[in-house]
């Protein structure tokens, strides 16, 4: 167990050191100038002289060779320093942390709506097998993963906002203001739940164990609750750190939209802002967010999974 746990932990590494070297050469792989971009946003009437350019350019420490920059940008940002923005002047982390809560906010209430939805949908589909249930079951869970989620975000705003005049359009000023994105985001990955947890099911009910159950006379609901169910939810834990990066990832789209101050707006108005120091430290904390949830559910894959400890075992 300790050798599999280390070896996940090793292996961590390189990806981390890759994504930061990807969010620091954003800046050097932007187009335009850095330098010129912020030294234009102080000058008086955004005309920037040589000069201005060149001390800007000496803040951001672009004149010293690419290594130097990386190192010292490396180092910083394990300090928690990420720079200033270019747009208010303010730390970057102090922005990050600032917009934090409302992306975890809406990322948990969309993987709350995701379980709820995607577990008995998808144990439902599979205990009516080759039934109409069924066949509707799929069908919708083709279309949940099939429509675009821009699409259903204005969708349910033209619904629920503008026609019901139900719920909040855009924002977070309502208690309520939550309930739109949160159903957008977590459409797609309950539609692509549902089915992984149908086909796991299916896979387990066919299990010898399950027949040995049902011929001690166990009652069918049971059987699926107690004993196939608990087992057909294995590999879905394995996935939860894909589906939690799908939620990140979808943000950027559904915070937009809705004009929700979260991470994923955040990074949309620095690439419309040419916000560099924004965007790298945006893309260093989403990947690192990605890169640890990951190494979680892979870490706790093996106290959920026995087969990972007799195989880690083995392995010694």
């Amino acid at each position: 167990m300790k050798g599999y746990v280390a070896r996940r932990l090793v292996l961590a590494v390189p990806t981390l050191i890759g994504l930061v070297v990807l969010a620091f050469t954003l800046i050097v792989l932007a187009p335009g100038d850095p330098a010129e971009e912020l030294a234009r946003r102080r000058a008086v009437g955004g005309f920037a002289t040589e000069e201005d350019i060149g001390r800007a350019r000496v803040e951001l420490r672009l004149d010293r060779p690419y290594h130097v920059q990386l190192a010292e940008w490396t180092g910083r940002a394990a300090q928690g320093d990420l720079g200033r923005s270019f747009s208010n002047g303010r730390p970057v982390a102090a922005e990050l942390a600032q917009r934090l809560p409302a992306t975890a906010q809406l990322a948990a209430a969309a993987l709350v709506l995701t379980l709820l939805a995607a577990i008995p949908l998808g144990a439902l589909a599979a205990t009516r097998h080759n039934t109409l249930t069924d066949q509707l079951l799929r069908i919708g869970a083709l279309a949940g993963a099939s429509l675009p989620g821009f699409f259903l975000a204005y969708l349910l705003i033209v619904v629920f906002a503008t026609t019901l005049h139900l719920l909040p359009v855009a924002g977070r000023t309502e208690p309520t203001s939550f309930i739109l994105p949160a159903l957008t985001l977590a459409a797609g990955p309950t539609a692509v739940l549902s089915r992984l947890v149908r086909a796991s099911l299916l896979e387990v009910l066919g299990e010898e164990f399950i027949r040995a159950a049902r011929a001690r006379g166990i009652g069918e609901v049971r059987l699926v609750l107690r004993h196939a169910l608990p087992n057909a939810l294995i590999p879905v834990v394995t996935v939860l750190g894909v589906l939690v990066a799908h939620l990140l990832a979808g943000a950027v789209i559904v915070e937009t939209i809705f004009a929700w101050p979260g991470v994923g707006k955040l990074a949309v108005d620095a690439i419309f802002q040419r916000d560099y120091t924004m965007l790298q430290g945006v893309v260093l904390f989403v990947g690192a967010v990605f890169v640890l949830l990951n190494l979680a559910v892979d870490l706790s894959y093996a106290f959920i999974d026995p087969r990972v400890r007799v195989s880690a075992r083995a392995a010694r």
